[in-house]
């Protein structure tokens, strides 16, 4: 019990994170992409590559995935996969790792996958987060259409771009394209 006495506050104060708490951003968006041909600058060890779009919000702009892993599982035509999808856009870049199940046992698939947020440029500096991505595919042309949700947080700020203080949700400032 005094185990659990002394870690619930220290368990308090990090998910707090005090006066410079991580300041999150909710995403909900439409992601579609197409299989592509792997670049030499970006290759896959798998051969497996897709390039496509990401619709609306603070992550509206341009994605490129490269596959990592692509191994069956026990049931025919049901894969997992792992990769880096980076999504590109005016503001900056996010980089994401991306673990994922592909059902291709009938002509309209579907996908689902787990993606951590594990690095950024420009408006996403130092970002972190979860996100989930799940939809078609179309098992004959390897298009991907979806639905991309969660939230991207940035390191907090003491103060804004007006110099007051900024401890709000800075969704407009990754929407704007606001350099930090």
């Amino acid at each position: 019990m005094r185990l659990v006495s002394t870690a619930l506050p220290a368990l308090a104060l990090l998910v707090s994170g005090g006066a410079h708490a991580a300041r999150c951003t909710a995403i909900d968006a439409r992601i579609a992409t197409n299989l592509s041909a792997c670049s030499a600058r970006n290759p896959s060890p798998v051969g497996l590559c897709t390039v496509g779009t990401v619709d609306s919000g603070p992550l509206a702009g341009t994605t490129s995935f490269v596959a990592s892993t692509f191994t069956p599982t026990h049931v025919q035509n049901v894969f997992h996969y792992t990769g880096k999808l980076t999504i590109t856009t005016p503001s900056g870049t996010l980089t994401i790792r991306d673990r994922g199940v592909l059902d291709l046992s009938t002509a309209k698939g579907r996908y689902f996958e787990f993606e951590k947020v594990v690095d950024g440029t420009g408006a996403f500096a130092g970002a972190e987060g979860m996100l989930t991505s799940q939809g078609d595919v179309d098992a004959v042309t390897f298009t991907f259409t979806g639905s991309l949700t969660g939230k991207v947080c940035r390191p907090g700020r003491n103060r804004d771009h007006d110099g007051n203080d900024d401890d709000d949700d800075d969704s407009a400032d990754a929407e704007d394209g606001a350099a930090e």
